[in-house]
């Protein structure tokens, strides 16, 4: 735990070769009952014929993310998620709600897609930690390295939480939400409803039609009831525009006075960190 502090939660991760997930899971243990979290589970296999309401309800949600994996594939995502089910109860599962034909998987995950909403109220309306925005700035190079801050703005309150990476990849997004974002505001008791995003944003673009089935299963992993919200036009763009500029522009300059100093690329991410 206290590598993944210092270190990242990918670095350590690739180290100890464990997944996130596995990681993720320590830390709700750990943050639950403390040391004694981290003691192995024992879990009881759950019969053919008897399939916990709680696992058919996982299986249903990875059929409406993933509809073109099968009973194998959708049992090994189980046992990421902690669930102990054969493939062959997976499959009954799948033959009861007649799913076990890809395209009928396809026509379910159609008809109850996920909806993406497309505006926010009005940011007098809104509640302090209620709506949040993400997204990525470019900073250009450092030392022959890419520069990209990842930010999380709640609209409200104008809390931020921003920090510094040599790339763009989902896996730091979840990095950055799970371990600062959420943590910040559970803290705070701030109840984030809505995550917001733009639609022209880098994360987005990168990721494009995968982009929607992923986030929803990092917050699913989390156990999260957060809506996503995709922004192009809606009313209130041009004030988040601004605000986005305004905390941009702040934070540029604190990065600044950093790098203006001799420092590695480590100790500028720090050091930016404890600014921040």
């Amino acid at each position: 735990m206290s590598e993944c502090i210092s270190n990242g939660v990918s670095v350590t991760c690739k180290k100890y070769n464990i997944s996130r997930t596995i990681y993720y899971r320590w830390l709700k243990r750990y943050k639950s009952l403390g040391i004694d979290g981290l003691n192995d589970v024992k879990k009881d296999f759950i019969p053919l014929n008897k399939t916990n309401p709680e696992i058919e309800k996982a299986i249903m949600n990875l059929i409406m993310i993933y509809p073109n994996y099968g009973p194998t594939t959708l049992n090994y995502l189980l046992q990421e998620l902690g669930y102990n089910i054969s493939e062959s109860a997976v499959f009954n599962i799948l033959k009861r709600h007649q799913l076990t034909n890809k395209w009928n998987r396809i026509k379910l995950s159609k008809e109850k897609e996920i909806n993406i909403a497309q505006s926010i109220p009005a940011i007098s309306e809104l509640k302090s930690g209620e709506y949040w925005m993400f997204w990525i700035t470019d900073l250009g190079t450092f030392n022959n390295q890419n520069i990209y801050t990842y930010t999380f703005f709640d609209i409200k309150s104008r809390i931020a939480c921003t920090r510094l990476y040599i790339n763009i990849s989902l896996e730091i997004f979840e990095e950055v939400l799970t371990a600062v974002a959420l943590s910040v505001a559970t803290t705070l008791n701030l109840k984030i409803s809505n995550l917001c995003f733009f639609k022209n944003g880098k994360l987005l673009n990168q990721y494009k039609n995968s982009f929607k089935p992923k986030i929803c299963n990092i917050l699913k992993e989390q156990g999260r009831d957060i809506k996503i919200n995709i922004l192009s036009t809606d009313k209130n763009i041009n004030k988040i525009n601004m605000l986005k500029k305004q905390y941009t522009n702040n934070m540029i300059l604190v990065l600044m006075s950093i790098l203006s100093e001799e420092k590695t690329f480590s100790e500028i991410k720090i050091n930016f960190q404890v600014s921040m």
